[in-house]
């Protein structure tokens, strides 16, 4: 007789254990039952060993049991499970929870928010409209008195069903599907959002508040980088046919690479250091988008010119002509209606240009050496810009010439 007719293996532990065929029947691996020699008849829930019993509760250890016996304990294991695990929790909960946990670690949220603050906004927007299946600008901030005063002024309207009484045990990638489907975003909206839905799910297993997220494995669509900047016609354009508060928001984004909501919508007197024909605006850490220190190098005499002007008021430095201070939603605002002035006259811009191309701009420009005359590496465009070289070689790496005559150079 062939030695594994004979004998069967299984692994207890990462240690392989002999068990004899007497009182063992040969059988498949996926019955849904098992025996373990020395121990009884098992199932699987998970990774978890289940012990079977017979009616009165007791351990079914006979190994030469009749299958229909075994079969029963299984099906009598099944019926009395509970479909929903004690550590499930409500989708409700669980965002509620994570957004609790962000919001103290975020502080203060201002009026331009950034860095922790900024993702709390950002996810709890998204949370929100996951749960209840409205705008994402109810949210208001986190600020429930000021969501129920907005809602009473008028019902928003429901763009889906909402999943925050759902269990998370109950929610399926279908669901993400669906949700993702009732909206209009990009494909880096959809990103962000499905990044959004991961995190909370996943910071609810850390907490020990589930098992393990429901989306697992899920798949988050690719980035795009956005590569469209402003040439200087257009640059011009834009200029001409804004207001004059947002004609300086435009020249001094391009020019100092800053990003619009946390640095130059943000920048305060208390950001600044003047030293005579050269500035610098320093972010600490926590009000950087990337939680280190952020340093904005200008040498450029108008734009220094600019900020020492509006120096003389407290707050921030930069504001819109009715003397709001700008903010992030502004500034895309007031981009988008100039750009609306500009097609309307017979101007075109590239589809996706829209206030952030400043920077992309400021990137451009400053490996091609266009303001000073030599072309930076991409090394140095990302100490300028506050970036990794890895992020930069991702989305500005076809901008620069002297990067790509060096790869000539060596091939």
């Amino acid at each position: 007789m062939p030695l594994f007719d004979a004998l069967s293996y299984e692994t207890e532990g990462g240690r392989a254990t002999v068990a004899k065929k007497l009182g063992r029947r040969k059988r498949s691996r996926n019955k849904g039952y098992f025996f373990r020699t020395g121990r009884g008849w098992f199932t699987k829930d998970g990774a978890k060993f289940v012990p079977l019993t017979d009616q009165n509760g007791d351990r079914l250890r006979d190994p030469n049991l009749d299958e229909e016996v075994v079969k029963n304990a299984v099906a009598r294991w099944r019926s009395g499970r509970r479909l929903v695990p004690a550590d499930d929790a409500p989708v409700g909960l669980i965002c509620a929870k994570y957004l609790e946990n962000l919001r103290a670690e975020a502080g203060e949220i201002g009026v331009n928010p950034a860095g922790v603050a900024k993702t709390y906004i950002d996810r709890g927007q998204t949370l929100y409209d996951f749960c209840f299946g409205l705008p994402a600008e109810f949210f208001c901030g986190g600020d429930i008195k000021k969501r129920e005063e907005r809602i009473k002024e008028g019902r928003p309207p429901q763009i889906h069903v909402g999943y925050g009484d759902r269990r998370a045990s109950t929610i399926t990638p279908a669901d993400i599907d669906d949700w993702l489907n009732a909206h209009v975003w990009k494909a880096g909206g959809r990103r962000t959002r499905v990044q959004a839905i991961k995190r909370a799910f996943n910071f609810a297993v850390e907490r020990k508040v589930i098992q393990q997220s429901p989306i697992k494995g899920y798949r988050i669509p690719r980035s795009q980088s956005r590569v469209t900047y402003l040439t200087p016609n257009q640059e011009q354009a834009l200029i001409d046919h804004a207001s004059y508060a947002f004609a300086v928001a435009l020249k001094v984004c391009i020019r100092t690479g800053s990003r619009p909501g946390c640095e130059f919508a943000a920048l305060t007197k208390q950001h600044v250091r003047d030293s005579g024909d050269r500035m610098e605006w320093v972010f600490k850490p926590e009000e950087s988008k990337t939680g280190k220190l952020r340093r904005i190098l200008i040498t450029d005499q108008e734009i220094i010119e600019i900020v020492r002007a509006n120096m003389r008021d407290d707050g921030q430095l930069f504001r819109n002509r009715s003397g709001s201070p700008w903010s992030r939603q502004m500034l895309s605002q007031n981009f988008r209606r100039v750009k609306s002035r500009l097609e309307a006259g017979g101007e075109t811009l590239d589809p996706d240009s829209c206030m952030y191309s400043c920077r992309h701009t400021y990137a451009k420009r400053t490996l091609e050496g266009y303001w000073s005359g030599k072309p930076a590496s991409i090394n140095t465009l990302a100490r300028l810009m506050g970036n990794s070289v890895q992020v930069c070689i991702e989305h500005y790496l076809q901008f620069s010439e002297a990067d790509n005559e060096m790869l000539w150079s060596v091939a």
